[in-house]
């Protein structure tokens, strides 16, 4: 069962939808456009998930976009994006601030992962920062792909052995069909959920989905 939960857009500036002047929504769909994912391996992962001795899990996506920010005010925006959303822990933060130092960055993509409620659900937040081309606007993009399981009762449990990203996939009952499933096929998983809530909310016109994990970044 998934959804995706839409929080309102935040402009900052009224003509910043305007003219391509003070429009960052080039650099921003040319950074998403680059993440290429590949659709067949997500669901190999998926059908997986559904075939597990899982009691249950049901996922959904928390999507958000900022248009016109003034790079004058970046500063208070990466703070009230700290503060709001969900994920947005110190680690994260210090990587949001790499946008104020320099001038010649175009885009720039950040990601994160934890787990919470006893490992039983993880999290897999992407955002996206564009630059207008006359570098003093940001246009920003958030998701946040959400993953709750249970476990069912007297299910036995392995651990698995390949450094899983989530925790609350550490352990897997067995013999089951998570076990074959790598770090890097869980990665490109979380990445095509998270441009999939984008692509559902309208934020980009498609997603770059490649033949396999073998051809992803």
């Amino acid at each position: 069962m998934s959804e995706v939960v839409s929080k309102p857009e935040s402009r900052s500036h009224s003509s910043a939808a305007g003219g391509s002047r003070h429009s960052a929504q080039e650099a921003l769909q040319k950074s998403l456009n680059a993440v290429k994912v590949s659709r067949r391996d997500a669901r190999k992962v998926e059908r997986a998930l559904e075939a597990e001795s899982f009691h249950k899990w049901h996922e959904g996506c928390e999507v958000m976009q900022s248009r016109g920010v003034p790079m004058a005010n970046i500063s208070q925006f990466l703070d009230h994006l700290e503060a709001s959303y969900e994920g947005i822990d110190m680690k994260t933060r210090q990587k949001m601030d790499g946008i104020l130092y320099g001038d010649t960055w175009e885009y720039k993509i950040i990601e994160w992962k934890y787990n919470c409620n006893a490992d039983s659900s993880a999290r897999y937040g992407m955002i996206a920062f564009g630059k207008s081309p006359d570098k003093e606007f940001v246009d920003c993009m958030y998701v946040l792909y959400k993953l709750d399981i249970e476990i069912s009762s007297g299910a036995m449990l392995t651990r698995r052995n390949n450094g899983t990203i989530l925790g609350a996939l550490a352990y897997t009952p067995v013999p089951g069909p998570m076990s074959s499933i790598s770090v890097k096929n869980f990665q490109n998983f979380f990445r095509y959920k998270a441009l999939q809530g984008f692509y559902k909310e309208g934020l980009i016109d498609h997603i770059n989905d490649v033949p396999s994990i073998e051809d992803t970044n």
